[in-house]
């Protein structure tokens, strides 16, 4: 598969990769990342964020001290795509309230969306110290190490994530991902099998199982794995290709 293509602002897009998915996908054909945060955000463009924008403004006049009117502001910031405000925003809230575990994280997101992946580690990892068990905060922290190359690490962080909580599939599609990566061909092929186990519409999936019962030398499955892909995802032309080898 290419590689990870910027952000995109589109209806219907990926909010991690930007790649464009049917409308009936759950997950990423590309990435594997959840798509209902798109209806989220749909949501929140009808005017819910202004209001809470203008209502935590109006509470902070009277309180200026609420670290959590500071940190819903900050949500509403982010939504409204602007980010500076929102970082500034949940900085206050940490300000007040240095152990405001969902303030830590917030800022971990902003500063992933805005490619500062150093910065996100380190606000992830502080959100972890106060909540160990924050399966979110685990991802992104993964999410920020793999950006920065740091494979072997992304791939504990993500295992982490599954220990925190095994239902995160998303983190174990993108432990495949890595295992792919490292030439870990069976670990990866169990990664896979446990995403499409729970998701049997993600034609990314399909795709990567494929690949690894390739390299593994399991034809059949392949072809099956790589076949249902492209039922799911005509447009895949990496499938298409792996597959046409298997049937030379």
């Amino acid at each position: 598969m290419g590689p990870m293509a910027a952000p995109a602002e589109v209806a219907g897009s990926c909010p991690e990769c930007g790649v464009e998915n049917a409308p009936d996908h759950n997950y990423c054909k590309h990435c594997g990342t959840p798509l209902r945060a798109v209806d989220v955000e749909r949501e929140l463009g009808t005017g819910f964020a202004e209001r809470t924008r203008d209502r935590c403004l109006q509470l902070l006049k009277a309180d200026p001290g609420n670290a959590s009117a500071h940190y819903n502001l900050g949500l509403a910031y982010y939504h409204l795509s602007q980010i500076g405000n929102a970082i500034r925003a949940f900085d206050k809230a940490i300000e007040l309230d240095d152990a405001y575990p969902g303030a830590h994280f917030q800022i971990a997101v902003c500063h992933y969306r805005r490619g500062a992946m150093s910065e996100c580690a380190a606000a992830s990892r502080r959100a972890i110290e106060l909540n160990p068990r924050s399966a979110p905060a685990r991802y992104r922290l993964a999410m920020a190490l793999f950006h920065l190359g740091k494979l072997h690490e992304a791939g504990r962080a993500f295992e982490d994530t599954l220990v925190a909580d095994p239902e995160y599939v998303i983190a174990c599609y993108q432990l495949g991902v890595i295992r792919e990566r490292l030439d870990d061909d069976a670990g990866a092929v169990q990664c896979f099998e446990r995403v499409v186990g729970a998701n049997p519409h993600d034609a990314s999936a399909h795709y990567h199982l494929g690949l690894g019962y390739k390299r593994l030398g399991l034809d059949a499955l392949a072809m099956s794995a790589l076949t249902e892909a492209l039922r799911l995802d005509p447009s895949d032309t990496a499938a298409a290709e792996e597959l046409q080898s298997l049937q030379r």
